[in-house]
């Protein structure tokens, strides 16, 4: 028992960690940012970011959800690595036709999402859902594993990146919502593909077999989860469009300043 809570610990300081920085940069750089974007760049790029994560929850199909589960339930290491594996594939299959079928029609899909004809910005948002929602495995891969100074290297890293690329992209060059969005997901790509390279061949993608227990896991899953989180942001896509995008951007940055409950317990759930 108290090697148990030892690890529980251990993993939630690791888990925790990356978000306290996250937050505290965050906190630093908004003014930065509420400087060089107007608040309805802010407001599209905020709202585009909720859509992101929204649209991850559906794409992994719960399979990151089951892979945990199943994980523990099997100590043979030829098996978990095949159930990795396939976890990995069946993630970027369904991120990477979503992305390239959403870049097809990006003009009018940011229409739909944002009330506005943006389609760069539209295809930063899609960059952000590939990257995301592929990191997000990597991550639950680290996780299982227990490789909590991994974890938090590469957490580190894409929340340096993301700050550093997102400042050059905003106030250097002036790239405005574009940039914002870019910043952000062009530095978990990075990170994503480094991932990638350390894990070398558990993350090798594979043909899916005996997909259904893990679906069947994972898909009931989905609709909670969310609805949980639409609940939460759909305030923003409702200000944005009944109201003007000035106002959804103010509201984003409220947001900002109300997340240090949130970080206290994300850590524990995540370990």
């Amino acid at each position: 028992m108290g090697s148990l809570l030892k690890r529980l610990l251990a993993s939630s300081v690791a888990y925790q960690a990356p978000s306290i920085v996250a937050a505290a940069l965050a906190l630093f750089t908004l003014p930065l940012y509420t400087r060089a974007l107007t608040t309805a760049e802010y407001g599209y790029a905020e709202t585009l970011l909720t859509f992101v994560i929204l649209g991850s929850i559906v794409l992994r199909v719960g399979i990151g959800e089951a892979f945990v589960r199943f994980w523990f339930d099997d100590e043979d290491p030829v098996r978990r690595e095949r159930l990795a594996r396939t976890t990995v594939t069946v993630v970027l299959a369904t991120t990477s036709i979503a992305a390239l079928a959403g870049l097809a029609v990006a003009g009018p899909l940011s229409e739909l999402l944002l009330d506005t004809r943006d389609a760069p910005l539209m295809a930063g948002g899609l960059l952000g859902l590939w990257a995301f929602t592929n990191l997000e495995v990597a991550y639950a891969l680290l996780r299982v594993e227990e490789r909590r100074r991994a974890f938090v290297r590469a957490s580190l890293a894409n929340v340096v990146l993301t700050v550093a690329l997102t400042v050059v992209l905003v106030v250097v060059l002036d790239q405005g919502a574009r940039g914002y969005v870019l910043g952000n997901y062009a530095a978990s790509t990075v990170v994503l593909l480094a991932l990638w390279a350390d894990l070398g061949a558990r993350i090798r993608p594979v043909v899916p077999r005996r997909l259904g227990p893990l679906v069947r896991f994972g898909v009931p899953t989905i609709p909670a989860e969310a609805a949980v989180f639409a609940l939460n942001v759909v305030d923003r896509a409702y200000l944005l469009r009944v109201e003007s995008p000035g106002a959804a951007g103010v509201y984003a940055v409220s947001v900002k300043l109300a997340t240090a409950v949130i970080l206290v317990v994300r850590g524990f759930q995540a370990a």
